[in-house]
């Protein structure tokens, strides 16, 4: 893997630990997404803890029993779920993106339609997992997935334990169909988290919304990225320059 000199220094200015607030902040009205991406910052480590059921697999902590729960029910109806992926640090991320590429400056934009830069992933946030079956006959990250009794049964039942599938089949955020790729949105704080992404790119399936409220009313929804008034329009970047700036910096922001 070979990459350019001005990519190598942009990408090894993302802070290691660009952790988010224990409160998320209010999501910004203009967001810009990387090669169709949102931003995300990194969970702090203080907020994760191990799931139980899942070999070295990490998550937010309020999201742990709703993971063992939805586990337990698929284990009971005889399907044995497993996670290839769960919390990745932006590091991680890095590392992740980059694999096998000879230039993965040049070559990130086809790598992003199936993998999130650093700095844009659901993974870092603590809330995402990557769902496999065990002893499928379908290998990890493919599409197959959607076809086992595994991926079927989450496409019925994981709303019911908060979860949501990110990127469904023909979404209108542009990212490739990810149907192993589930965000948990149990708990304001990871509604709060994924608001943008809920108020432009919907879920499908989506888990159920409660009301939920706050001293000063009921939660008001934040302006659709595509309708905002005010300059709040998406802008998507997709130039090579725009990109290792914008991965240089997203770190930064606090979701």
């Amino acid at each position: 893997m070979r990459m350019r000199p001005s990519a190598l220094i942009l990408l090894s200015l993302l802070p290691l630990t660009a952790h988010a607030a224990n409160d998320a902040a209010p999501v910004p009205v203009a967001v810009t997404r990387l090669f169709n991406h949102l931003p995300y910052g990194e969970a702090s480590p203080a907020d994760l803890a191990p799931v139980p059921g899942l070999a070295g697999c990490v998550m937010a902590r309020e999201a742990v029993p709703d993971v063992e729960r939805l586990l337990a029910a698929a284990q009971a109806e005889g399907i044995a779920l497993g996670a290839l992926s769960c919390f990745r640090s932006i590091a991680h991320q890095r590392r992740v993106f980059c694999a096998g590429l000879r230039d993965c400056d040049g070559e990130a934009a086809s790598r992003a339609r199936f993998v999130a830069p650093p700095g844009y992933s659901e993974h870092a946030t603590g809330y995402a997992i990557d769902f496999l079956q065990r002893g499928a006959n379908c290998r990890a990250v493919e599409q197959c997935f959607a076809l086992t009794p595994g991926g079927q049964w989450l496409m019925r039942r994981a709303p019911e334990f908060g979860f949501e599938l990110s990127f469904p089949a023909g979404n209108k955020q542009g990212v490739g169909w990810e149907p192993w790729h589930w965000r948990w949105v149990g708990a304001p704080a990871a509604r709060a988290r994924f608001a943008a992404a809920q108020a432009s790119f919907p879920a499908l399936p989506a888990a159920p919304r409660a009301q939920t409220k706050t001293a000063a009313g009921p939660e008001v929804r934040p302006p659709s990225l595509e309708t905002a008034p005010g300059g709040g329009d998406y802008a998507v970047s997709t130039s090579r320059g725009e990109a290792a700036i914008l991965l240089a910096s997203s770190a930064m922001r606090r979701p």
